[in-house]
């Protein structure tokens, strides 16, 4: 079975934040097989641009208001489960954690925990944006990942950032791409979960 690549992307927030996508999204995203966008789109366009390179698989994040979108996707590639959400956890939560962030800082486990139970069911991979951080961290066997913002704010990254899974039954290898430099980080990702780890 062939390779399939996917490419990640999240926080666009075009036009809020940007008047477009960069153009570098569409030289890294060239020739993928499917691109999925973990949510704060903020307008259609963004999907059309995206749409005419592959196929697109969105989700709705909390600026993405008015646009009639899942709050979360389950899609397989070569049969690899990929999770897709935005990870605020839902508006109340969002404006909770708005109010707590102001006095006690960012908290990253609280983020992790919510991308991860928006998936009872088995998942290989969780992709989420939200936090306009990057991440790769495993969970009981359940890879989640935030392949970072393409819209300002950068907290932790220079600029734009965006990611490519290249997946093959039972293996995955993510790249993170920084759109500014062009320099991208890869990571194997071993997917044979044991039965106990999907619950079985």
């Amino acid at each position: 079975m062939r390779t399939m690549t996917v490419g990640l992307i999240a926080d666009t927030h075009v036009p809020q934040r940007l008047p477009a996508l960069p153009p570098q999204v569409a030289e890294v995203f060239q020739g993928v097989h499917l691109i999925l966008h973990a949510g704060d789109l903020n307008r259609w366009p963004v999907l059309e641009a995206l749409a005419r390179l592959a196929p697109v698989v969105a989700v709705r994040g909390n600026a993405d208001l008015g646009l009639s979108l899942p709050w979360r996707e389950v899609v397989e590639v070569n049969g690899v489960r990929i999770g897709l959400v935005h990870g605020h956890g839902g508006w109340a939560v969002y404006l909770r954690n708005k109010i707590r962030e102001s006095t006690l800082g960012f908290e990253p486990i609280r983020y992790l925990r919510y991308a991860r139970s928006a998936f009872p069911e088995p998942v290989h991979l969780i992709v989420s944006g939200h936090t306009h951080r990057p991440h790769l961290v495993r969970v009981n066997g359940v890879w989640l990942l935030n392949p970072g913002p393409v819209a300002p704010d950068y907290y932790v990254q220079p600029g734009p950032s965006v990611g490519l899974l290249h997946v093959r039954p039972e293996e995955a290898r993510y790249e993170w791409i920084d759109l500014t430099s062009g320099n991208a980080r890869s990571y194997m990702l071993p997917l044979e979960p044991s039965p106990d780890e999907f619950g079985a």
